[in-house]
């Protein structure tokens, strides 16, 4: 058994206002409903039914190879429909007696959650996180897509509502998410490519993004980045899924004292010789 992969997919909620007309606008752009769906995404059932169990819940936001990691700082949404439910109503959201859900001004919680088609372990997903959301009143209509189309709608229509999206790499060293975390990033995946950031906890992470990364004293940037984290992980902009992990198997008749595995060089087994 390997180590958990670097990088996890995660769902994101499109907080552009070129979409403010739009009912799911004002959802998405309340912290308790990102957070809800948090609440609202089991999983332990996303691993034991599309991942076969090869995975762990994804829980922190720098990967554990990350020199700023800190295990302490976790997510604090996990799956509890009850807690969800209590988030909605927070902010304004109820359940009705014909099971949905409503919000303030009476219209019905219903949204897309669109995947890439060609991913059957997305698909098993997005039909996992449906029938969860299904149990809070909520109708998600999963809407599937080739890779080049949602491409498009990330970086230049934006009609999208959610998404199901992993990129590739994982964050060895925080700065390698300039154009995803900093709120002018044409990858900034909810508001891309903000002239300002649009608000005040996105102004903080791009404070602390900036600041951060031009501090040379390890400790004092750790401070920083221990903050920039805790932000990510309380406002939800994207809810990450959970870590794949992999196997690989060698036959018993080769010494395995030279055979490892960790998530940032994978395995080696460049020297492997036959047990003596």
């Amino acid at each position: 058994n390997a180590d958990g992969a670097m990088n996890a997919s995660f769902w994101s909620f499109n907080q552009n206002p070129k979409n403010e007309s739009e009912p799911f606008y004002t959802w998405f752009c309340k912290k308790e409903f990102r957070q809800a769906m948090s609440c609202l995404l089991n999983r332990e059932r996303v691993i034991t039914q599309a991942y076969r169990g090869l995975a762990e819940p994804k829980y922190s936001f720098f990967p554990e190879a990350n020199m700023f990691f800190n295990e302490n700082i976790v997510l604090k949404y996990r799956y509890s429909q009850s807690h969800a439910k209590r988030l909605l109503e927070s902010a304004g959201f109820s359940l009705r007696g014909d099971g949905f859900l409503y919000d303030e001004s009476g219209t019905k919680v219903e949204f897309d959650l669109t995947v890439v088609s060609s991913n059957p372990v997305y698909s098993d997903i997005a039909q996992i996180i449906t029938d969860e959301c299904k149990k809070a009143g909520i109708t998600v209509n999963v809407r599937q897509t080739d890779f080049q189309k949602l491409v498009e709608q990330l970086t230049s229509t934006y009609d999208w509502q959610t998404l199901m999206i992993g990129l590739s790499g994982g964050a060895i060293f925080p700065t390698q998410g300039s154009n995803v975390w900093v709120s002018s990033g044409n990858l900034h995946m909810w508001y891309p490519l903000q002239e300002k950031a649009a608000t005040e906890w996105e102004a903080r992470i791009d404070y602390l993004y900036n600041e951060a990364s031009c501090t040379v004293d390890t400790e004092k940037a750790r401070g920083m980045w221990d903050e920039y984290q805790e932000i990510i992980l309380e406002q939800c902009p994207v809810v990450y899924l959970v870590r794949s992990r992999s196997f690989f198997a060698l036959q018993n008749r080769w010494d395995f004292s030279n055979v490892y595995f960790d998530n940032v060089n994978g395995s080696e087994t460049r020297h492997v010789f036959l047990q003596q």
